[in-house]
This record gives C-alpha cells, sequence and structure tokens, in this order.
C-alpha cells in the first residue's frame, strides 16, 4: 500500500495491516488504528493526530515530523520507532513499548508516559555548537521537550535525555539507571523514589526539584544546580557531586557516605540527620548549614567553611579540619603516616601540632678502620704474651656474707677453700 500526499484521507479500521506501507504526509486524524499492524511503515509528515492507536504495532516505523497531538498510544508498540521532532504533546503512552525509539527534538509536552518503556530510547538533544546558547543565539533551535510529562514509573534505562528540557515532569518511582541527563533542563520535575543510580546529571539543572527518597548512589552530579532541591532520604552514596550548587537544598537524612563533595555549595542547606561518613568536603562552603545529628565520621572537612554552621550533636569522629592523615615523626625527621591513629580535629586558626610518637631506635653504623691504623700482626708472628699465661679474672665476691647452712655444724665461711690433694 502507498499513499502519499496531504489531501489524502485514511479512515483507517481496527486490526488494519499496512506493514511497511508507504504513508508519507498521510491524513489519519482521529482514525481508529487499535491493533493495526504497521510494522516498519513510513508515517513520516502524516497526521495522526486524536488517532486511536490502542495496542497498534508500529514498530521501527518512520514517523519523523509527524504529528500525534493527543493520540492514544496505550500498550502500543513502538520500539525502535523514528519519531524525530513528533509531535506527541498530550499525548497517551500509557504502558508503551518505546524501548530504543528515536525521540530526538520531539514534542512530548503534557504527554503520559506512566509506566511506559523507554529503555536505551534517544531522547537526546543535538547540544548548542560551540560559542552559541540554545536560548540567545539560536532561540528557534528544536529541543526534545518533555515539559510536564507524566512519566510515573516508567522504565528509561540507559536512556539518552542530554541537554533535554523535562521541566515540571512527573519521575515518581521510574528507572533511569545509567541514564544519561547530563546538561538537561529539570527544573521542578517530582522525582519522589526514583532510581537514577549511576545516573549522569553532570551540568543539569534540578532547581526545586524534589528528589526525596530517590536512589542516585553512584550517580554524576558534578556541577549540577540543586537550589532548593528536596532530597530527604536520598542515597547519594558514592555520588559525585563536585562544584554542584546545593543553596538552600533539604537534605535532611540523606544518604551521602563517600560522597565527593568537593568545593559544594552548601550554605545555606539542611543536611541534619545526614550520613556524611568519609565524605570529600574539601573546599565546600558549609556556612550556615544545618548539620545537627550529621554523622561526619572519617569526613575530609579541609578548608570548609563552617561559619556559623550547627553542629550540635554532630559526630565528627576522626573528621579532619586540615586533611592531613595522622603523622609520626621519627628520628632523622621524617614524616611516617600512622593510619592506626585517628586524625586530629582542629578548627581554623590552630596550627598543626606535631604527634607525639615513641622514639625510633638509631642504628648504630659501622666504624670504618683509621687509615693510620697499624696493620695486623702476620700469621706467623708470635703473640706478646700467651693467652694460658694470663692470669684469669677472679669472680666477683658477694657483699654479703652468707650464713652457714644449720646441717654443717661449725663450719667457717671465712676459712680458705679445701685444696683437692691436700691433706687437711
Amino acid at each position: 500500500m502507498s499513499v502519499s500526499g496531504s489531501e489524502v484521507v485514511v479512515s483507517g479500521t481496527p486490526g488494519t495491516d499496512v506493514v511497511r506501507a508507504t504513508l508519507v504526509e498521510a491524513s489519519l486524524r482521529k482514525a481508529d488504528m487499535s491493533g493495526a499492524m504497521m510494522r516498519w511503515a513510513n508515517l513520516s509528515g502524516a497526521d495522526l493526530s486524536e488517532a486511536n492507536l490502542r495496542k497498534a504495532d508500529i514498530s521501527g516505523a518512520v514517523l519523523t515530523g509527524a504529528d500525534l497531538h493527543l493520540a492514544i498510544c496505550i500498550r502500543a508498540d513502538l520500539r525502535w520507532a523514528n519519531l524525530v521532532e513528533a509531535n506527541l504533546s498530550s499525548a497517551n503512552l500509557t504502558r508503551a513499548d518505546m524501548t530504543g525509539s528515536i525521540l530526538t527534538c520531539a514534542d512530548l509536552r503534557k504527554a503520559n508516559l506512566t509506566r511506559a518503556k523507554l529503555g536505551k530510547a534517544d531522547l537526546a538533544t543535538p547540544p548548542p555548537a560551540d560559542g552559541a546558547s540554545s536560548k540567545d543565539d539560536a532561540p528557534e533551535a528544536k529541543v526534545t521537550d518533555l515539559s510536564e510529562a507524566m512519566l510515573t514509573r516508567a522504565e528509561m534505562t540507559g536512556a539518552n535525555l542530554s541537554h533535554s528540557l523535562l521541566a515540571r515532569a512527573n519521575l515518581t518511582r521510574t528507572v533511569l539507571t545509567e541514564a544519561n541527563l547530563s546538561n538537561a533542563s529539570l527544573t521542578g520535575i517530582v522525582a519522589s523514589r526514583a532510581i537514577l543510580n549511576g545516573a549522569d546529571l553532570t551540568g543539569a539543572d534540578l532547581t526545586g526539584a524534589n528528589l526525596s527518597g530517590a536512589n542516585l548512589a553512584g550517580a554524576n552530579l558534578a556541577g549540577a544546580n540543586l537550589t532548593s532541591a528536596d532530597l530527604s532520604g536520598a542515597n547519594l552514596s558514592s555520588a559525585d557531586l563536585t562544584g554542584a550548587n546545593l543553596t538552600g537544598a533539604i537534605a535532611r537524612g540523606a544518604k551521602l557516605a563517600k560522597a565527593n563533595l568537593r568545593d559544594v555549595q552548601l550554605s545555606p542547606a539542611d543536611l541534619s540527620g545526614a550520613d556524611l561518613t568519609g565524605a570529600d568536603l574539601t573546599g565546600a562552603n558549609v556556612s550556615g548549614a544545618n548539620l545537627s545529628k550529621a554523622t561526619l565520621i572519617r569526613a575530609n572537612l579541609a578548608g570548609v567553611n563552617l561559619l556559623g554552621a550547627d553542629l550540635t550533636g554532630a559526630d565528627l569522629s576522626q573528621a579532619s579540619l586540615f586533611g592531613e592523615p595522622p603523622l609520626l615523626q621519627s628520628l632523622s625527621g621524617d614524616a611516617v603516616a600512622d593510619p592506626s591513629r585517628p586524625a586530629v580535629i582542629r578548627t581554623p586558626g590552630d596550627e598543626p601540632r606535631p604527634a607525639i610518637a615513641a622514639p625510633v631506635p638509631a642504628k648504630v653504623p659501622e666504624l670504618a678502620p683509621a687509615k693510620d691504623a697499624a696493620p695486623a700482626p702476620a700469621k706467623d708472628a708470635a703473640p706478646a704474651k700467651d693467652a694460658a699465661s694470663a692470669p684469669a679474672k677472679e669472680p666477683a665476691k658477694d657483699s654479703l656474707v652468707k650464713e652457714p647452712p644449720a646441717s654443717v655444724p661449725g663450719s667457717d665461711p671465712l676459712a680458705p677453700a679445701k685444696q683437692p690433694g691436700k691433706p687437711s
């Protein structure tokens, strides 16, 4: 079947088989094509607005520039479909399978993608040219727009959403494991209890985002903007937040163990009860932050600005404000790290004090023979004195005179010893 032309009208029939059909720019507005077989069909530029595509098989189809505004695509099969620059605004894609589909620069504003499958889907927006800004220098540049989209419980493992727009989208319990969200606009999103472990969020804008209870373990949030974000109870263990902005963020009870928080802006932020065990906060600004009852065991606080911070009840066991490990100083002057000793907590302004250590026994150097020393006597030369003729040293006598044993009456302790072989 081959239909081409913007004026052609196809009134679709439920269960229609148009596999590999060419329907370029065809008008299928409000058509009922539920359960239709449209695999590998060419629907580029077609008008499918308000069409009923429930359970339709559109896998591998070409839908570039197609209009699916308000279309019903519940449980539709759109795997590996090409939807570049397609209009899917306000479309109902509940439980649709869009695995591996290409949605570059597609319009998904207010679309319903509840429990949809978008694993490995490409929703990326081409990054702006070097030195150009997509907002200022290229105001009409197209972006993948998922603003206010409903993505609740959607499966988006490994999806590419870099530079895309997801403002105020609902990502509650959405699976975005190892997804690429770098430089994406995620302002005001609701991602409560979303799974984002290992996701790339470098440079992403998460201003005012709700990430309470979200799993961001091992995620990359370097340079991300989390101003006024809600991270209460979120898991950020081993996450990279280098240079991130968390001004006014709420992270009560958050898990930040072994997280990289170098040069992070946390002034003022609420981290009360947060777990920062082993976290690296080198150079972070924590002034005015609430760290009451926070766990900072073995945390690196070198160069941290703690002016006005609330550390009431915080656990700073083995934490270091200077970042240097505990040192032992040997007699030679070399500093030797001692991992068995805890780091010393100091306050800004204190001079580092050397740790007291037990002296290390010095090795006695072997003396080299002097140059002017007399040569050793020859082997055949006679010794000056016979060693046997030299008088033996008498053993030291006991200064205390011992009483003779009671069993030997009349013995004289001062009498000379009886010589063997001589009569008494």
